[in-house]
């Protein structure tokens, strides 16, 4: 028996060995040189055939068979090539095997339909059915694995509609605005200014009349107004936090329109100089008040005081009339403590006498102006830090009515009070952030116009002229989404001009097999097989590359050695079909021993799988594991006088399993342990 057994990881040289000892254990040839050669190159480029790893492994370590059920009496063909990737077909007649053979190119597998005998093969072939029609070829397409692939799969995905959008031209890529254009344009049309919904006396929102007269301003002169619109705002603004924001606001209008103007101005003086004089005098002696004064009393001091600052002096005997009337005033206070009576006292007592009156005429103007009146000396910075904000908030007000009425001859926007004036920076400064409304509009309208332009008339997409109506519509949200179907659609349109194409590169070698693909797309079909149907030696002579096939189907297997097992390259399954061929001599190396070896699952008849039960007669005979003295234990033909008679078929009964459990001899060789035990 010939030993081809491989470890389990083998290395590509033991690959090599096993191919060459599976070449070498048949009939020979040129075909079979040419196939062992071919597949040695492509296990030294580390491209090992899929069906012939599988069949090494399969022999390595075969896979007890799965236990039988009731249903398996009915399992297809389809089915167990699904599952199993080695499978030995009898008990079929060419009718059947044909009608298997259709389902299965049906369903998209690639099919090689060879054998040895040429009247069979033609036979199997001219029983196919004619639904298969130009799927039936005699030699694969040329096309690439990828492409091919890449085909099978436009096929199934658009197909059925290629000649869809026949009359529709999608835009070139860039003609239609960006998302961010069209959300930015928008925003700005549909931008509402805080503020600004109140109408003027015409009946129209300034907001909405004053961007036509900025755009017609130069430069420079917008940038003037939208400063002293930004101070109106900014000044407004600050009021607003104020906690008697109201009375503040009143002021300032009533400033805007010349009312209380000089009462306000006389406070602001007033507490700008009490906030300094307090912090003045506060390190000064302190003044205590006895007594009020009578009324003129302040004055006496005050001349008093003046008498001294003349360069008079205080006396104490003949003492002069200015000094004899104060006397009595000054009593009634106390300096540090002490009576007054030093040019310092009085002076102290002169300045305590201002700010007290200054305290009163700034109670009264707070009083008059509605304003908070101050406390006590504490307050005076919060209270002149108001009125400064309220005078330059009156000011930029007042420039900006002044602005705004000579914006252009004849400007349609007044500002008759305070809130408009509020109204009016808003905008002003919205327009100078964010641009005009109406710009944004008539932008999207010529984005529109773009879009439905970068078409001939009348061709234009569903999904183009969603984007266009998006657009109008002023619908950033529905615009990205017509984008995105556009693109979809682009890319739709690209997988059918590639479908077309490679439908041409086929139709160039196999115009039926083109066509009858393109008719099975049409109707909806998923699957795309085919049905090639070469010798066995042509097979051999020029194996498909990898991926180019799903199954090979061997016809009269029954006849044939292991150097047929070369045939598992040509694809990652192998059906290998039975008949009434005359039986291999049984020397260990027939290519059905090799299978049996190997778990391939048997089935009589591709309804139904093995069944269990007695052996069959000799004429549909499956071999079973000859004695391992029969195998030669050199490569070569196999002695045909010395062989021993084919024993029975192997029972597929679920409770006695003969297929072995060990590594078959008839597996790839494995390599020697070393020193450690393991293998090398």
């Amino acid at each position: 028996m010939l030993d081809v057994r491989v470890s389990e990881g083998t290395d590509t040289e033991a690959l090599v060995a096993f191919v060459e000892r599976l070449a070498g254990s048949g009939r020979g040839g040129p075909a079979v040189r040419a196939a062992t050669t071919r597949i040695v190159g492509d296990l030294r480029a580390e491209r090992v055939p899929a069906g012939l790893r599988i069949l090494s492994a399969s022999l390595n370590s075969p896979v007890p068979p799965r236990p039988r059920s009731a249903g398996d009496e009915t399992e297809t063909l389809a089915g167990v090539l699904g599952d199993e990737p080695l499978v030995v077909l009898s008990d079929t007649g060419t009718d059947e095997l044909a009608r298997a053979l259709a389902e299965l190119a049906d369903q998209g597998m690639r099919i090689l339909l060879t054998g040895a005998d040429a009247e069979r093969l033609g036979a199997v072939r001219a029983a196919l059915p004619a639904a298969l029609g130009g799927r039936i070829v005699d030699r694969l397409p040329g096309l690439s694995s990828i492409d091919l692939r890449r085909l099978r799969r436009l096929l199934a995905t658009v197909g059925r509609d290629r000649s869809a959008r026949a009359d529709q031209e999608l835009p070139p890529e860039g003609a239609l605005p960006s998302h961010a254009e069209v959300a930015a344009c928008c925003r700005r049309a549909d931008r509402v200014v805080d503020g600004t919904d109140g109408t003027d006396g015409d009946g129209s929102g300034e907001a909405r009349v004053l961007p036509g007269l900025l755009r017609d301003l130069d430069a420079e002169r917008r940038a003037a107004v939208t400063q002293v619109a930004r101070c109106v705002v900014g000044s407004l603004g600050s009021l607003a936090g104020e906690p008697d924001a109201d009375r503040l606001r009143d002021v300032v209008g009533r400033l805007v329109h010349g009312g209380l103007r000089s009462e306000f101005e006389s406070l602001q003086g007033l507490a700008a100089r009490q906030r300094d004089d307090r912090v003045r005098f506060a390190a000064g002696p302190p003044v205590q008040v006895l007594e009020p004064l009578p009324e003129g009393g302040d004055d006496v001091i005050r001349h008093y005081l003046d008498y001294l600052d003349g360069g008079g002096r205080i006396r104490s005997y003949f003492r002069p009339q200015p000094q004899r009337d104060a006397e009595p005033m000054l009593e009634r206070f106390r300096v540090a403590g002490g009576e007054p009576y030093t040019y310092d006292h009085v002076a102290a007592i002169v300045n305590h006498l201002d700010l007290a009156r200054r305290d009163d005429e700034i109670a009264r103007l707070c009083s008059l102006l509605g304003l908070p009146i101050p406390r006590s000396a504490d307050e005076l910075p919060e209270l002149t830090d108001t009125l400064d904000r309220i005078a330059a908030t009156a000011r930029s007000v007042g420039a900006l009515r002044h602005d705004v009425l000579f914006l252009q001859q004849n400007s349609p926007v007044s500002v008759p009070d305070l809130e408009t004036a509020e109204r009016v920076g808003r905008a002003i400064v919205d327009y100078d952030e964010h641009g005009d409304p109406a710009e944004a509009v008539d932008e999207l309208e010529r984005f529109a116009q773009a879009c439905e332009g970068s078409v001939p008339f009348g061709a234009m997409a569903p999904e183009h002229a969603a984007a266009v109506a998006a657009v109008r519509a002023h619908d950033p949200d529905a615009y990205a989404e017509a984008l995105g179907e556009i693109g979809r659609a682009r890319r739709e349109v690209a997988d059918r001009h590639e479908l077309d194409t490679l439908l041409g590169e086929l139709a160039g070698t196999h115009r039926d097999l083109a066509l009858a693909w393109a008719a099975q797309a049409a109707r909806g079909a998923r699957g795309f097989g085919l049905v090639a149907v070469p010798s066995t030696d042509d097979l051999l002579a020029a194996l498909p590359p990898a991926d180019s096939t799903d199954v090979v189907v061997v016809l009269g297997t029954g006849s044939m050695q292991a150097d047929g097992l070369l045939l598992t390259a040509a694809a990652p399954r192998m059906l290998a079909v039975v008949g009434d061929e005359p039986r291999a001599e049984s020397s260990g190396t027939t290519l059905l021993e090799v299978l049996n070896q190997a778990s391939a699952r048997f089935l009589r008849g591709t309804g139904m799988a093995e069944p269990a039960g007695p052996a069959p007669d000799e004429h549909a005979a499956v071999p079973a594991v000859p004695p391992a003295s029969s195998v030669p234990e050199q490569p070569g033909p196999a002695d045909e006088r010395s062989g021993p008679e084919v024993p029975a078929p192997r029972s597929a009964s679920a409770g006695h399993d003969q297929r072995p459990s060990a590594p078959s001899a008839m597996a790839p060789a494995a390599r020697p342990a070393g020193p450690g035990g393991d293998e090398r």
